[in-house]
């Protein structure tokens, strides 16, 4: 499948879940009983923003950030929150009449991350949650050769991607989903699964001097919260006393984890 016809997928499958993830975000935070997969992606999430907060405490307030794929924009309005003057671009139109309508203090464009609308050396920080891993590798490259372009020198970006060799076996029932909708013509998502050791050459490949990578959520935790919230939370405790924040710098376990997190800095 080539790249347009992979990156069209994406904004198509963002289009549909739209209302999901608008749904999600409002409630959260609020008392209501939360369905399984809400839990396990509120949990999920709770670990990535936990690293993000870490790296922003080294941003100054001020700064120029930007949120690329925005989605509702809710992450988006949280930065903005904590005192930066934060920006976001979006390619799904259900997703960006959303963060528009959520959000409307805040710029938002409709745009993708391997074309961003903003001039050279414009940014000290870009943010992009969940967005990267449904492009393939070409788009990829290209969207980390933009972040260079925008970043300001010394800027850096925090990505989102998704392990290989995850211990929820994702690369496997990716591929039998894959299956199963080519017969049912149901729409169905690429996913670039990668290392590491993929992420941190093709990073430097793209010009920055510096890249790091950190596992965070221990992945088995997605099959156990397929049993039920219950279990699902009652597995994330035990893996939380054993492995603590579940949080993968150097180790090995690194690329194991549900979340891979890529930082470069230009």
């Amino acid at each position: 499948m080539d790249s347009k016809k992979t990156t069209a997928l994406a904004i198509k499958r963002h289009d549909i879940d739209a209302s999901h993830f608008q749904g999600t975000y409002k409630k959260e935070g609020k008392n209501h009983e939360q369905t399984n997969r809400e839990a396990l992606f509120l949990y999920g999430r709770k670990l990535v923003m936990d690293e993000l907060y870490i790296l922003l405490e080294t941003i100054p307030k001020g700064s120029r950030i930007l949120d690329v794929g925005c989605g509702t924009a809710h992450l988006t309005q949280w930065i903005k929150d904590r005192g930066y003057e934060v920006y976001g671009i979006e390619p799904s139109l259900e997703m960006y009449n959303y963060a528009r309508q959520n959000f409307p203090d805040i710029e938002i464009k409709q745009a993708i991350s391997s074309s961003i609308p903003y001039p050279e050396n414009y940014f000290d920080l870009i943010v992009s949650f969940e967005v990267l891993r449904y492009l393939d590798k070409a788009e990829n490259i290209k969207s980390y050769h933009e972040f260079n372009r925008v970043l300001k020198p010394g800027g850096q970006f925090f990505v989102t991607q998704v392990n290989l060799f995850s211990t929820d076996f994702y690369y496997f029932f990716h591929q039998l989903k894959a299956l199963y909708c080519s017969f049912t013509k149901k729409v169905h998502h690429h996913c670039n699964f990668t290392t590491p050791a993929r992420e941190e050459a093709m990073v430097k490949a793209a010009g920055f001097s510096q890249v790091k990578t950190i596992g965070r959520f221990i992945a088995s935790n997605r099959l156990f919260y397929k049993f039920g919230k219950g279990i699902g939370q009652a597995y994330s405790g035990l893996m939380e006393k054993i492995f603590g924040r579940q949080r993968f710098a150097s180790s090995p376990y690194k690329n194991l984890t549900g979340h891979l997190i890529v930082i470069g800095k230009k």
